[in-house]
């Protein structure tokens, strides 16, 4: 029997290996020129391009999103990043324009979310999600994946390369439900999955063939929900 692959659940590297899967997250120049529908791609609008992009060229962008989601596994990345205030109501409207693509889609949401807890409370709140939503890079605490997931059971949390930087997150990460974890390379080049998973089940103190087991059941459960 051929060892489990490897997940990873957000990246925007190009990987190619025989023992790994990968969600990718399509850039602005992917998103712009003819889609190449891969297994799993994701596309949306990241709050960072806000800063560059005119009104019309982000409606455009949703245009062109909202024609290619159906060779998307996810819509995303989009969220909240409070280190821009001065572009926090363009985000949170577009953030609401993400989800409701999603359900109209039925499709999970990869969300981008930087000191802004509190909204995706108040947001879970608003919106009353109805597909799974998946926290990229979460440095959240304790508290708050509790809070999360009393309002919104179907929520996910994926770290990366915070295991390495973060010892908030090394503590963190004993407190994400196993059945709600993914793990990830985002948009670090260098950044190899196999010593994510590596430092994830040292953290966990779990078998490592148990933990990938573990991600691909969370991965598998996503896709019988909005396949």
């Amino acid at each position: 029997m051929l060892p489990l692959q490897y997940l990873d659940i957000h990246t925007h590297n190009r990987t190619i290996s025989e023992d790994l899967e990968s969600v990718h997250c399509l850039s602005m120049k992917e998103l712009k020129d003819s889609i190449r529908p891969g297994q799993f791609i994701t596309g949306g609008i990241h709050p960072w391009w806000i800063e560059d992009l005119s009104s019309e060229e982000i409606e455009a962008l949703k245009v062109k999103v909202a024609l290619d989601a159906s060779h998307f596994w996810g819509i995303g990345e989009t969220g909240i990043d409070r280190t821009y205030p001065e572009f926090l109501e363009q985000q949170l409207e577009l953030f609401r324009w993400h989800v409701n693509l999603a359900h109209e889609k039925n499709l999970p949401v990869i969300i981008h979310n930087v000191r802004s807890g509190s909204d995706f409370l108040g947001l879970i709140k608003e919106l009353k999600p109805q597909t799974p939503w998946i926290f990229h890079d979460f440095r959240g605490s304790e508290q708050l994946i509790k809070d999360l997931l009393r309002l919104h059971p179907d929520c996910y949390f994926s770290v990366g390369i915070s295991l390495d930087n973060s010892p908030q997150v090394r503590e963190m990460i004993p407190f994400i439900p196993l059945e709600r974890l993914f793990l990830e390379t985002d948009a670090q080049k260098h950044l190899d999955i196999h010593d994510i998973y590596l430092r994830a089940s040292d953290q966990l103190k779990i078998d490592l063939d148990f933990l990938k087991s573990q991600i691909w059941m969370n991965f598998k459960r996503i896709n019988s929900r909005h396949n």
